[in-house]
C-alpha cells in the first residue's frame, strides 16, 4: 500500500460527471442509429428485414449493458469522492477536538 494517498475531490467529481455525461451521449448516438435502422427497414424485405431487426435488437442489448456499466462506474467514483471528503472532514474534526 502507498505511504501517501493524494486525492483531488474536484477531479473525482468532474470525472464522475464526465462518465455520467458519456452515458447520455451514447444514448443519443444509439437513438440516431436506431432511427437510421427504422428508416431503412421499409426498403428491406424477407430475411434481410429480419436480419436488420435482429441487428437492432443486439445493438439495443449491448447499449443497455454499456449504459449500466458506465453509469455504475460513474456512481462509484462519485461515491468514492463523497466518502473521501467526509472522511477528511471527520478526521480534521477529530484532530481539532484533541487540541481543545
Amino acid at each position: 500500500m502507498a505511504d501517501e494517498l493524494n486525492v483531488d475531490p474536484v477531479a473525482l467529481h468532474n470525472g464522475s460527471n464526465d462518465m455520467l455525461d458519456s452515458v447520455g451521449e451514447a444514448a443519443l448516438s444509439f437513438v440516431n442509429h436506431e432511427d437510421g435502422l427504422a428508416d431503412a427497414a421499409p426498403g428491406w424485405i424477407g430475411s434481410s428485414q429480419q436480419a436488420l431487426g435482429e441487428l437492432a435488437a443486439r445493438w439495443e442489448a449491448r447499449h443497455n449493458h454499456h449504459k449500466l456499466q458506465v453509469g455504475g462506474l460513474g456512481s462509484h467514483v462519485a461515491d468514492a469522492m463523497t466518502r473521501y471528503v467526509n472522511n477528511e472532514d471527520e478526521s480534521a474534526q477529530a484532530v481539532r477536538s484533541l487540541g481543545e
